[in-house]
């Protein structure tokens, strides 16, 4: 047995320590990789992963969001290839929607009321309507049109709707966006683009000043961040007082029984 003391006996002690710890730190970056690498690349790039089971077929399946996006994805057997798209049987059964149904979580809508209210958006109705309505809207949607359309006799009834305009449809969808946040008389300039749609309004988001600019993205963000990634998406409160979403126009049942059921 060797012992070694002062100087010389610490700087070999500590050599040694070295040699045994330095192969641990290249670890952290292999344990923080979560997911197989072609996992993790469309991770890098914004996806979500919210899931994971066994697939059918020996596949390692994964379920997530991206940009609003619902996602299903299947690692192969050799773990370095995934597939991204519809599984389906030899049936036809599209086992991908039955895979988001059953292992993609709901989202939590608890604190989105709030962040509904303090967007940017435009009120048609009665100001001190006891029943609110949100949709996000893009002046370059023909089912916003349509919804809207709907919804003007139930307005009438003392229900609020309030758009949320968003730009993600078209290049000219901010600069429309923009122009009724800023206009003089948003509904007046809503009902403008309404009557305009499907014919294109050539105007460059370029001239759209910086403030403007900024509540559309914002309200771009917040799309993305709850989750919808079509117009118009509707959220509303049940009986119970919970928030619920229709993304998609919905069926003119759920706009009676749901969507604008009479104020109580």
């Amino acid at each position: 047995m060797i012992i070694l003391s002062g100087k010389a006996g610490g700087i070999i002690i500590l050599r040694r320590f070295i040699k045994v710890i330095s192969p641990l730190l290249l670890l952290p970056s292999l344990a923080m990789a979560a997911y197989p690498d072609a996992v993790q690349v469309l991770v890098d790039e914004g996806l979500k992963v919210e899931a994971s089971f066994d697939a059918p077929g020996g596949l390692k399946g994964f379920v997530g969001r991206r940009n609003g996006h619902s996602i299903s994805l299947y690692l192969m057997p050799d773990g370095e290839h995934v597939v991204i798209g519809k599984m389906v049987d030899g049936f036809g059964q599209d086992l991908s929607a039955e895979h988001l149904r059953n292992w993609l979580p709901k989202p939590d809508l608890t604190g989105a009321w709030q962040e509904l209210a303090d967007s940017a958006w435009v009120s048609e109705g009665p100001s001190d309507a006891k029943r609110i309505v949100y949709v996000f809207s893009d002046p370059n949607c023909g089912y916003c049109v349509v919804f809207r359309e709907k919804a003007q006799p139930f307005l009438e009834r003392g229900i609020e709707l309030r758009h949320i305009m968003v730009g993600i449809i078209q290049p000219s969808s901010l600069a429309k966006a923009a122009s009724v946040l800023g206009a003089e008389d948003p509904v007046k300039k809503l009902e403008f683009h309404d009557s305009q749609f499907p014919r294109d309004w050539l105007e460059s988001e370029e001239n759209v000043p910086q403030d403007l600019r900024r509540l559309v993205q914002s309200n771009n963000q917040l799309m993305e961040s709850l989750f919808v990634a079509a117009t118009p998406s509707v959220f509303y409160k049940d009986r119970d007082g919970a928030i619920r979403k229709i993304v998609g126009l919905p069926d003119d049942s759920a706009l009676s029984e749901a969507v604008f059921r009479d104020p109580e």
